[in-house]
């Protein structure tokens, strides 16, 4: 990993209230994605997703 993407953050999660997602460069700019990393994004989004209608049903 170059230094510059040591910077990067791209994550999602969910809190327990709500899905959290944050995608920024190391300058602050807005990341650019390739396929690959859209896909592994989707799917964490996609299991954030499944935590949060877990935690509805159980309310």
């Amino acid at each position: 990993m170059s230094q510059s993407n040591m910077n990067e953050r791209l994550d999602a999660w969910y809190d327990g209230s709500a899905i959290c997602l944050i995608a920024v460069g190391a300058h602050g700019d807005p990341l650019d994605l390739g396929d690959d990393e859209v896909r592994a994004l989707i799917a964490k989004l996609q299991h954030c997703l499944a935590e949060s209608e877990a935690a509805a049903t159980q309310d």
